[in-house]
C-alpha cells in the first residue's frame, strides 16, 4: 500500500514545486517508508508523479516514483499484484527486450507489462491497485482503477490541471462542500461524484488515458458478469471448486516479507481466512455485554490467542474528529471499529491485514438478501400464479421495492434509489440484482473505510474475496447454491465445512456485520426507525465531525448527551 498523486499540465508552463510535495505529506501515513516526487516532460505538457511508499513487496529502498529507463516509463503505484512472479516469468519468456531486471517489486512487473500488453494488462493482474503512468515512448498518461475499487483513486480537473490523487486531502484543490445525491440516499458517497465540488473518484474497474493533453473519458475495462442460470450443476463439483478458489486466494494474499495479521469478526467469512492462513497474529472487536464476537473469534482462531479490542462512546467521541478527517468523506460505524483495530496492529508493527470484503455481496449473506429470496419464491410458487397482479400490489415493481431497501433517507431521496436500481439491477432475480446493486454502492463504502483506516495506521488491507476469480464465480454461480431453506451463503458455508470452520461458526445465524451497540449506548437520544441496527443519528454525527474536520462548518449540535 502506498499514497499516489499527479498533476497533469498542458502546455508549456512549468507546475509549482512546493504545492505537490505539501499535498503528498498529507498522506504520509500511506508509505512512510519512501517519499519522492519526479516531473516527466511530455510533448504537449508535464506530468508531475509523486509517491509515498509502504515497503511490503522488495524491501530495498527504492527511490519513488519509479522510472525505468529502458523501458520508458515513469509510474506512481499503490497496491499489490498478487501474481506478479507468474507474470515476471511469462514477461521474462521470449522477450529479451525485457532482459535485466532491476529490482524485486511488483511495480516494475507493471511497468513492463504496460510494454509487452499495454491497457490489457489489467486484465492479467490479479490484486488491487490505483496507478498513474507516464509512457515516454508513446507521450501519453494512463491511469487506473482494479476491478472491485479496493484502492482509491480521486481526480479534479481545475483550470485544465488535473489533479489526482490515493485521497481527497491530497488533491491540492479547495473543497467545497456539495450535495452528492449519494450521501442524501445511501449515507455515503459510493460512485464518481463526492460531497466536495469538482471531485471525483475513478469508478472499479475504470480507466483513462490522456494523449495530447486532451483529458480522456473514462473508460470501463472489467465488469461484474451476469449469472448465465446454469442449472443442475454438481453440488459437490460447487463445494470442491469454492474450497480450492478460496484456499488459492488467501494463500496468495498471505504471501508477505512482513508480518500478516487476520481481523477476526466472530464471523463466517474472517473464519474461513483464518482456516487457511493460520496466522498467529489475531484481532477481534468485541463489546462485552453488548455485542460478544470474542467467543465466536476464539473458534475461529483453531487455539491461538486472540487480541481482544474495545472502546466505549467516550473513546469513539474522542477518536471521531481523526476518523473523519481519515475518511475524506462520510463513512458509518464500521469505520471507528476498524480505527481502534487496526490501532493495536500497529502497536504489535502488523504490517498486512487479511479481512473478508466482499463476501455478502457474492454470496447473498445479508438479511434482506433472505427477505427476497422469500419473495423470489412466492413469485415461482404455482399456487400463486394466478395472483400475479395481488402479489405485484403487496410488493411494487422492482425498482421500488430494491429502492426501498438501499435508501436510508426516509422516502425522501427514494427516486435516486431507484435510480441506482435501474443502473445496476437489471436482470435476474430479486436476490441476484440487489447482491449487484450492493457490490457497486454499498460494498464502495466498506473498502474505502478498509482502506483508509488500515492506510491510517500505515496497514496494507487484503481482501481475498475480492480475487477477481472468486468475484467472477461467484456471480455466475446461481442463486440456488447461495441461499436454501436454511441458510444464506450455504455454498460458502459448505466450503467453510470442507476448510475446517467449526460448525458452531459456520451453523451460525446470529451474527451481525461489524457494529457498534449504538442504540445501548445513546438511547433514548437515536431510537431511529430501524430498531437496534438503526444509524441515522450516527450517521449525522459523522457527517458533522467530517465538515469540521475539513472546514467546511461548524458542526451542528451533537445527538449524544
Amino acid at each position: 500500500m502506498c499514497g499516489i498523486l499527479a498533476r497533469i499540465h498542458p502546455g508549456d508552463a512549468p507546475p509549482a514545486s512546493d504545492g505537490p510535495s505539501s499535498d503528498l505529506l498529507r498522506m504520509g501515513h500511506r508509505g512512510p517508508d519512501g517519499y519522492g516526487m519526479l516531473s516527466c516532460k511530455l510533448s504537449w505538457g508535464t506530468a508531475v508523479l509523486g509517491m509515498a511508499r509502504l515497503k511490503i513487496v522488495d524491501q530495498s529502498d527504492l527511490q519513488v516514483p519509479l522510472t525505468f529507463v529502458s523501458l520508458g516509463v515513469s509510474l506512481a503505484y499503490n497496491g499489490e499484484i498478487y501474481n506478479w512472479r507468474a507474470l515476471r516469468e511469462e514477461l521474462s519468456d521470449g522477450r529479451p527486450w525485457l532482459d535485466g531486471w532491476q529490482t524485486e517489486c511488483d511495480a516494475e512487473v507493471v511497468a513492463r507489462a504496460w510494454r509487452a500488453w499495454g491497457p490489457a494488462m489489467l486484465s492479467r493482474f490479479n490484486g488491487m491497485w490505483g496507478l498513474v503512468l507516464v509512457d515516454h515512448h508513446a507521450d501519453e498518461v494512463f491511469i487506473a482503477r482494479d476491478r472491485a475499487g479496493e484502492k482509491p483513486v480521486y481526480y479534479s480537473d481545475q483550470g485544465g490541471v488535473l489533479h489526482v490523487a490515493s485521497e481527497i486531502k491530497s488533491l491540492g484543490v479547495p473543497l467545497e462542500e456539495v450535495r452528492c445525491d449519494e450521501v442524501d440516499t445511501l449515507e455515503y458517497d459510493c460512485l464518481s461524484d463526492t460531497p466536495f465540488k469538482d471531485v471525483y473518484a475513478l469508478e472499479p474497474g475504470h480507466c483513462m488515458r490522456l494523449v495530447g493533453g486532451s483529458m480522456a473519458n473514462t473508460v470501463r475495462w472489467w465488469e461484474l458478469p451476469h449469472s448465465p442460470h446454469r442449472k443442475g450443476i454438481d453440488r459437490d463439483s460447487v463445494i470442491e471448486d469454492l474450497a480450492g478458489l478460496l484456499t488459492d486466494a488467501v494463500r496468495l494474499r498471505a504471501a508477505s516479507e512482513v508480518p500478516v495479521a487476520v481481523m477476526l469478526s466472530g464471523g463466517l467469512d474472517s473464519a474461513i481466512i483464518q482456516a487457511v492462513v493460520k496466522s498467529d497474529n489475531l484481532y477481534c472487536v468485541s463489546f462485552p455485554g453488548e455485542i460478544d464476537n470474542l467467543r465466536f473469534a476464539k473458534l475461529a482462531s483453531q487455539g491461538r490467542q486472540v487480541r481482544e479490542v474495545t472502546f466505549g462512546l467516550d473513546d469513539l467521541m474522542d477518536a471521531l474528529p481523526r476518523v473523519a478527517w481519515h475518511l475524506d468523506t462520510p463513512a458509518t460505524w464500521t469505520a471507528v471499529c476498524q480505527w481502534f483495530l487496526t490501532g493495536a496492529m500497529a502497536e504489535d508493527d502488523i504490517r498486512v491485514a487479511l479481512s473478508g470484503e466482499g463476501a455478502d455481496e457474492l454470496f447473498a449473506g445479508y438479511a434482506r438478501h433472505r427477505i427476497l429470496w422469500h419473495l423470489d419464491r412466492a413469485a415461482q410458487d404455482p399456487l400463486l400464479a394466478t395472483y400475479g397482479p395481488t402479489l405485484d400490489y403487496l410488493v411494487g415493481r422492482k425498482g421500488a421495492l430494491l429502492g426501498r431497501l438501499l435508501d436510508r433517507s426516509g422516502g425522501e431521496h427514494l427516486p435516486k434509489a431507484v435510480d441506482l436500481v435501474d443502473r445496476f439491477g437489471q436482470g435476474g432475480t430479486l436476490v441476484e440484482s440487489m447482491a449487484r446493486i450492493e457490490f457497486h454502492t454499498t460494498m464502495q463504502v466498506l473498502l474505502r473505510m478498509a482502506d483508509r483506516m488500515t492506510a491510517a495506521r500505515s496497514i496494507e488491507n487484503r481482501s481475498p474475496f475480492l480475487d477477481h476469480r472468486l468475484m467472477e464465480w461467484a456471480a455466475r454461480l446461481p442463486v440456488e447454491y447461495k441461499m436454501d431453506t436454511h441458510w444464506t451463503k450455504a455454498a460458502l458455508r459448505d466450503a467453510a465445512d470442507r476448510l475446517g470452520v467449526p460448525r458452531a461458526i459456520t451453523r451460525n445465524a446470529d451474527k451481525r456485520g461489524l457494529a457498534l451497540p449504538w442504540a445501548a449506548w445513546t438511547k433514548p437520544h437515536s431510537p431511529g426507525e430501524r430498531g437496534t441496527w438503526d444509524r441515522s443519528s450516527f450517521a449525522r454525527l459523522m457527517t458533522d465531525a467530517w465538515r469540521e474536520a475539513y472546514g467546511l462548518m461548524r458542526p451542528a449540535t451533537s445527538i449524544v448527551a
